[in-house]
């Protein structure tokens, strides 16, 4: 309600997105898996899901830089895939976290309330570690297919992980260097997710920062 006045008319806008966003989050493995009624409402599930997902996209990244398992092209680029999907179901679920859920609550009269914000805080940073694994599983296929070239003719783990991380954290790469439009929108996409990735984990360290007591008491 205004301070002046009746109550301001509902943002169009807002409640676009809010239904748009809720629309793709449907389009979610885990949605899919939390149907089965005792992982509806079951907060060690998401742990579980969170923490085995970030542990799979290690091992993917690992794997595939060290030609081992991953060496078909073939099995390469299914598991690039399901880390695209990966990133797109988290870049999803953090937008909604972000913007809407409180506000889908408000207008249905429920209550918000998280878990506690330590715990949000620990996933979040596995959805961080989860993205940057599975973008680099992503240049490793591109490097394969011939869409990326690297300095290095034989990149390791640790390579391709920091490669993946520098763009993350400041939205350029130091040895790759994009052959293709795939590749590009890629190194796009990571800026993108990477740049709300990291705002949202310094927003929410930030929040558990306790505030010190002041002697001021204008303060």
């Amino acid at each position: 309600m205004s301070l002046n006045g009746p109550p301001l008319p509902r943002s169009w806008i807002v409640s676009f997105w809010s239904r748009i966003f809720l629309v793709l989050a449907r389009i979610s493995l885990f949605e899919i898996v939390r149907l089965v009624p005792r992982l509806r409402r079951s907060f060690i599930f998401v742990e579980i899901y969170v923490f085995l997902n970030a542990l799979a996209s290690l091992v993917a990244l690992y794997v595939s830089s060290a030609r081992m398992a991953l060496d078909s092209n073939f099995v390469l680029e299914f598991v690039s895939i399901y880390g695209s999907f990966r990133i797109f179901e988290i870049f999803i679920y953090q937008v909604n976290v972000l913007l809407f859920d409180e506000y889908r609550a408000k207008l249905s009269g429920r209550d918000y309330l998280i878990r506690g914000y330590r715990r949000i805080v620990l996933l979040l940073l596995h959805n961080y570690f989860e993205v940057i694994c599975w973008f680099g599983v992503i240049y490793v296929y591109l490097y394969r297919d011939g869409r990326l070239q690297l300095l290095n003719p034989s990149p390791t783990f640790v390579e391709m992980f920091r490669e993946s991380m520098l763009l993350m954290l400041s939205f350029g790469a130091d040895r790759y260097q994009p052959q293709h439009d795939l590749a590009v929108i890629a190194f796009s996409a990571q800026a993108f997710v990477g740049l709300l990735m990291t705002l949202l984990v310094l927003a929410r360290f930030l929040s558990l920062l306790p505030t010190p007591k002041s002697m001021d008491e204008f303060e």
